[in-house]
This record gives C-alpha cells, structure tokens and sequence, in this order.
C-alpha cells in the first residue's frame, strides 16, 4: 500500500489523534486534534511519520496486512494500525466536511 499517496489528500486537514493502550496498564490518553503538515514514510519502510510542523510527527508502525488500513465512511475516514509488540492501538480521524 502506498500510504504516503493515499494520505496525501489530508495534509493541511485536522485530526484527531487517539492512541489506545491494549494491554490496560496506562490510562486512556484524551484524544487530541492537530493540523496535518504531510506524511512521509520513514527510510526503513516500517513507520509513517504524520508530521504536525515542519519537524514534529508522530511515528506509526505500518504492517502489509489488515492491523494497517483505513476505515472509511459517508462522516470521516480513520487510519488505524495496531501495534501488537507495543499493545498500542492508534487511530488518526479525519473528519469529511460536506
């Protein structure tokens, strides 16, 4: 999948960013919105890197089967990747302004 491609249409977008702890031992992290600046694959291949400024990104793992893909609906789109090594569940949520 060539996520930087497919998410190059967000950038400049807000997001909600959510990052849910699997293994329970952290509490929920509210959720946050932040303006999209772009996204970039890392050099290894192994991490999207959404940045929010020209040097702050969050870095995601990205797998070839279905713990990365994208959630799309008529009221947003959501990129989810689940990090099974780090019990980590992240969900970034573009809203669809209509």
């Amino acid at each position: 999948m060539d996520w930087e491609f497919r998410l190059r249409n967000y950038s400049g977008k807000m997001i909600d960013v959510i990052i849910e702890d699997v293994a329970g031992s952290d509490p929920l992290a509210p959720p946050t919105t932040r303006s999209l600046h772009h996204v970039r694959l890392n050099d290894e291949k192994t991490h999207l890197q959404f940045y929010f400024n020209d040097i702050q990104f969050l870095a995601i793992p990205v797998y070839p089967d279905d713990r990365t893909r994208m959630d799309e609906s008529d009221e947003e789109t959501v990129f989810v990747s689940h990090d099974d090594n780090a019990k980590l569940i992240y969900k970034l949520r573009f809203a669809k302004k209509g």
